[in-house]
């Protein structure tokens, strides 16, 4: 007899798909609930969940029975002995692949118990399909085997496979677990070896666990130990769970075990009820599936449904970046579909991280409008008011993770803060203080260079990029106004020996309280404490030079994760906010420390103070918990606080960003004016303007990560975020009315229209952000788009480089020229057809000197022929400077377009030379 499957063909696809619609339902409502759509919304969230959750149900489905297919194919004849061990060495030998393949990807995360979980996850879940496929290869190598009734599974599947597969898989997870990160690259392969050869008996081990027998049912199996694991992962979560489970995405495993769990139910409840007609359930499950996939491909082109989805939504997320990448048809990295952001998917130059060049009558980034160039001019420094002391110096406090409204100043209700209230009450509090960036590795160096962080030119030849060469800081702007400079830093991050540029300029620069921070899960996380040894140092600094004028950056570390308890503090709980709050207040205390010496020292009648933290925390809200992947008011907003002696104590609601302390801080200083900072100094504002620009005034943020990249604008009154990649939607939030950002204005009500204009403003400084210096002004002079008359030529020639490229003629300047002159020529082309990739102009230049190669980019490197579109039309001026010892005579110029041996064919013939070229024309030299 033969073990036959009691199922038709296409049962698991449909019953997957049935039991993901039904999940999509349930998860879909929780989605539009919790991210707060309007009820006219809900039902296209509801019905992308459906769409998304049917087609993984449906996909899991087919893959569940075509396993189980080959698995029973296998089980009807014993195979071969050489056979099945050749088969469970192959199988190993994949889940040993999967398992270092897993470890290779994670470790550059320098997050331990990251790797490790992901490797022993990967070896189980290659082990299990290899358990299942074993038989049929092996069946398939010995083509001959006695035919045999194989039993069906017993219970102790249940029984004893579990903890088996726990006790091997824990093989893998120790080695890396207790590994030291970072591995070093000549030992890379040996490492990962060694943590991925116990996956290798990991199938053979589970298929010979499995085939014991159990004098249990199913059912009495199932109810004795089903709530002992239970149990177990119960305990194993909420133990793990502060230091090492909560970045898991449990919203997308609770889904899919929900679509397991429904789909299992409907085999056992509906599968002996389904019609045994040839192919009929298959019919029925293949229907069902393309209405999926049609109601996702047009569902998905709401905005809502992506935001609310993503957000919120189990797989969501996870499944329409699958399906961009499917449906990307030009190989460009988007789609045009599922909201992937391309409006052009047949052409691989547009897409919506194309840099759009100004003038060239192209959106080639697909947001609606042709950029402009628009960076900001360098910050403008004011008139310090006479009060201000002349020999001021300078003390610049910024505080890891810290959210401005925990603090007391900020109208937080638990006394964290009262040495920073002091301070503030005694300064200019800003009430808009907001960071560019939610992490420290672009929210410092904005710190550091008064550059946003898509500004700066980065070193990326070390893991977390360091400032590049030429990047001038703070510090040393300071250090040439005549300031002894020195900063303290507490994080490994700010390390001497990475120069990541936060020593230049520094007279004293130490790092060394790092040490006193223990990592745990990567930089995400560390353990360990240093406020009061970072004060120490700042007194001892201020202490070792108060007798001269200096500039000290002090950088407190403990506010970020881990939150831990302080006894010298009150305790504000064990909740993971009261943690957060204690590291503040203790944080609080040390800073007043300092603040202290200044005024014992008689210091405090001169030295200006400001303070701000690098990013926020979430606790929750938009269901993000710690920092680094959005721009949230959560992450990002930060105290602002600018204390200066002569000045008034006041309040600001004018937005500012970390990009203004720069020039602030060198302006007070009454020193020079510094050329590479963007930001504005606030002086103006300290001795108590008042702009007239205020509610138009906008902070720029950005975040670009695995998660892809995001882009804000922020006002007084409202925060417009761009999830600009992959997902391409908007969020904008009325900060007046609605300062914890929960009604998402965007394609609703909004006055005036300024979301609108902040999206706008947004994508053209984007745009603008991504040109090379002086684009704009280039592409000017050096494109006419298509439709437009353009300039016609000095001397007109009217030739073709094959069908594609229209040469219009030529303008030369001067056309008699010295030796030792120059001659400046505008070539003029019209493209008349696109090229294909490869395809490269030649500029040649003969005379009685002899051949010359001037081959060059077109319009200063902004146009290769790639580029270039039907119907536009290039000028491109080319400069070619003649020696003193230029031989004198007729000089000729020659042009082409060439593809490795390929020429394009000149015509008319009359303008064709020996070689090929189209004879264009002539200069003197006399």
């Amino acid at each position: 007899m033969r073990a036959r499957s009691p199922f038709p063909a296409g049962a698991g696809p449909l019953l997957g798909a049935v039991a993901g619609a039904l999940v999509g339902v349930v998860d879909g409502a929780r989605a539009a609930l919790l991210f707060g759509v309007a009820s006219g919304s809900a039902a296209v969230v509801i019905a992308l969940s459906v769409a998304v959750d049917a087609l993984a149900g449906g996909v899991a489905g087919g893959v569940v029975e075509l396993f189980t297919r080959l698995a029973l194919w296998g089980r009807r004849r014993r195979a071969a002995a050489w056979a099945r061990a050749v088969s469970f060495l192959v199988a190993g030998a994949a889940s040993v692949l999967a398992t270092a393949a897993a470890v290779e990807a994670t470790l550059p995360r320098h997050n331990r118990f990251l790797a490790a979980g992901l490797a022993a996850l990967a070896a189980l879940g290659s082990a299990i399909p290899g358990v299942l496929l074993a038989p049929a290869l092996a069946r398939a190598l010995s083509w001959r085997g006695l035919e045999l009734e194989r039993p069906a599974p017993s219970a102790a599947l249940l029984l004893f496979v579990p903890p088996v597969a726990a006790l091997l898989t824990a093989a893998v997870f120790v080695p890396v677990w207790r590994a030291n990160l970072p591995v070093p690259p000549a030992g890379l392969p040996r490492f990962l070896l060694a943590a991925s050869a116990p996956a290798l008996l990991l199938p053979w081990a589970l298929a010979r666990i499995a085939a014991l027998r159990s004098p249990l049912s199913w059912r009495v199996a199932g109810l004795v130990v089903g709530p002992v694991y239970l149990g177990l992962g119960v305990v194993a979560v909420a133990r793990h769970w502060n230091d090492d489970l909560r970045f898991a995405p449990w919203v997308d495993i609770g889904v899919g075990i929900a679509i397991a769990v429904v789909a299992l139910a409907l085999v056992f409840l509906a599968g002996p009820r389904l019609p045994r007609g040839r192919g009929r359930v298959a019919a029925t499950g293949a229907v069902v599936f393309f209405a999926a996939l049609a109601l996702l491909l047009g569902v998905s082109r709401a905005e809502d449904a992506r935001k609310a989805g993503v957000a919120r939504a189990g797989l969501v997320g996870a499944t329409l970046q699958v399906g961009r990448q499917l449906l990307d048809f030009d190989h460009d990295g988007y789609a045009g579909w599922l909201g992937g952001g391309d409006c052009d998917d047949r052409d691989p130059d547009i897409h919506p991280e194309a840099i759009d060049y100004p003038k060239d009558g192209i959106d080639s980034d697909c947001d609606g409008q042709d950029a402009a160039e628009g960076t900001p001019a360098a910050a403008a420094l004011a008139p310090v008011p006479a009060a201000v002391p002349g020999d001021l110096d300078l003390v610049f406090i910024t505080i890891d993770t810290l959210r401005a409204d925990h603090l007391g100043c900020y109208g937080y209700a638990r006394p964290t803060s009262p040495e920073i209230d002091r301070l503030a009450a005694e300064g200019t509090l800003f009430e808009n203080g907001w960071a560019h960036a939610p992490s420290t590795r672009y929210s410092m160096p904005a710190l550091a260079s008064g550059r946003w962080p898509s500004a700066i030119d980065w070193d990326e030849s070390i893991w977390w990029p360091r400032l590049g060469r030429r990047v001038r800081t703070l510090g040393q702007a300071l250090h040439d106004d005549g300031y002894f400079t020195g900063g303290l830093f507490s994080f490994s991050y700010f390390a001497a020996a990475d120069r990541r540029g936060f020593e230049r300029g520094m007279d004293f620069y130490d790092t060394s309280r790092a040490a006193l921070h223990v990592s745990v899960n990567g930089p995400m996380e560390s353990r360990g404490s240093s406020s009061r040894e970072i004060a120490d140092d700042a007194i001892a600094f201020i202490d070792a030079h108060k007798d001269r004028k200096f500039f000290l950056w002090l950088h407190f570390y403990d506010p970020h994760l881990s939150y831990e308890p302080h006894p010298e503090v009150t305790s504000f709980g064990k909740d993971r906010v009261d943690l957060y709050d204690g590291e503040i207040r203790y944080t609080d205390m040390h800073l007043g420390r300092i603040v202290a010496k200044l005024k014992e020292l008689g210091l405090w009648g001169r030295t200006a103070v400001v303070l701000t933290g690098d990013h926020g925390e979430g606790f929750g809200e938009h269901g993000v918990t710690e920092h680094g992947f959005d721009l949230y008011t959560a992450q990002t907003r930060v105290p602002f606080i600018v204390r200066v002696p002569g000045l008034p104590a006041q309040r600001s609601r004018v937005p500012v960003g970390h990009v203004d302390v720069a020039p602030t801080l060198v302006n007070l200083a009454r020193g020079k004016p510094e050329p590479t900072f963007f930001g504005r100094s606030l002086v103006p504002e300290l001795a108590g303007a008042r702009p007239a620009d205020e509610d138009q005034r906008w902070v720029f943020q950005e975040v670009t990560s695995e998660r892809g990249k995001k882009r804000a604008l922020v006002t007084a009154t409202r925060h417009l975020i761009w999830n600009w990649v992959p997902n391409d939607t908007t969020e904008c939030y009325d900060r007046v009315a609605d300062p914890a950002e929960v009604h998402d204005l965007w394609g609703r009500a909004d006055p005036g229209g300024a979301c609108k204009q902040l999206k706008g403003e947004l994508q053209r400084l984007v745009s603008a952000l991504a040109l090379p210096p002086g684009a704009a002004e280039k592409m000017a002079r050096g494109v006419t788009p298509a439709g437009v008359t353009p300039p016609r030529p000095a001397h007109v020639v009217d030739a073709m480089l094959g069908d594609q490229i229209q040469v219009r003629g030529y303008d030369v300047s001067p056309e008699a020229v010295p030796p030792g002159g120059e001659v400046t020529v505008t070539y003029h082309f019209t493209a008349k057809k696109r090229l294909e990739a490869g395809w490269r102009l030649f500029f040649h230049l003969e005379g009685p000197g002899g051949f010359r190669n001037m081959d060059h980019v077109p319009v200063e490197g902004l146009m290769p022929l790639q580029r270039w579109r039907p119907g536009q039309t290039i000028h491109d001026t080319h400069r070619i400077p003649l020696g003193p010892g230029a031989p004198r005579g007729t000089y000729t110029l020659f042009v082409g377009a060439f593809r490795g041996a390929e020429h394009l064919p000149v015509s008319p013939k009359a303008a064709v030379d020996p070689a090929g070229r189209l004879r264009l024309g002539t200069f003197q030299v006399k």
